[in-house]
């Protein structure tokens, strides 16, 4: 390429031509997604997905796929193998349909979450919000973060006393 604009509309054209191919590639990895979820799930076969995971090179759009596969198929991602595993799913159905009408490339990861610590959460927003202070970073509703200070000081002060009351355990005397 050298250091010269093309004209406007032959950019356009070329652009378009991308959301075009943009368009049908998408559509074509959504049909292949749902052939290798289809065989994953028939026959146990796994290598058609791991070839299709393979020629999307890298990016966002492999790690939707990834997902895809391991959420709707018999696939499992092997990290110390960097590829697809065969992962048995009992009562999984093949249902091509259904599929298609969930697309490959807005699969994202569910984030399990088991436990939620409100405290360190309370703790991470009020030093976040410190260290904005500290850099002279404007910081909006500041009362707000002023009620948060003040209520996690009480709650703080709330434990402190519960866990000094447990540490004053009464002694037995001997009889």
């Amino acid at each position: 390429m050298d250091n010269t604009l093309i004209p406007v509309a032959d950019l356009t054209k070329k652009i378009n031509g991308i959301a075009r191919n943009a368009a049908k590639l998408t559509r074509d990895v959504q049909e292949a997604a749902v052939q290798a979820i289809g065989y994953s799930i028939e026959h146990g076969d796994i290598t058609i997905g791991q070839r299709l995971f393979d020629a999307l090179n890298t990016g966002i759009r492999r790690q939707a796929l990834l997902t895809y596969f391991e959420k709707h198929g018999q696939f499992a991602w092997s990290a110390s193998e960097k590829k697809f595993v065969f992962f048995k799913v009992e009562g999984i159905k093949f249902d091509a349909v259904d599929l298609m009408a969930k697309p490959w490339n807005e699969a994202k990861k569910e984030v399990l979450v088991t436990s939620l610590d409100v405290e360190a959460m309370v703790k991470m927003l009020i030093k976040k919000i410190e260290s904005a202070v500290d850099k002279k970073v404007p910081v909006a509703h500041m009362d707000l973060y002023s009620d948060i200070s003040r209520a996690y000081a009480s709650y703080s002060a709330a434990q402190y006393d519960e866990q000094s009351d447990d540490d004053q355990v009464p002694q037995l005397k001997a009889a």
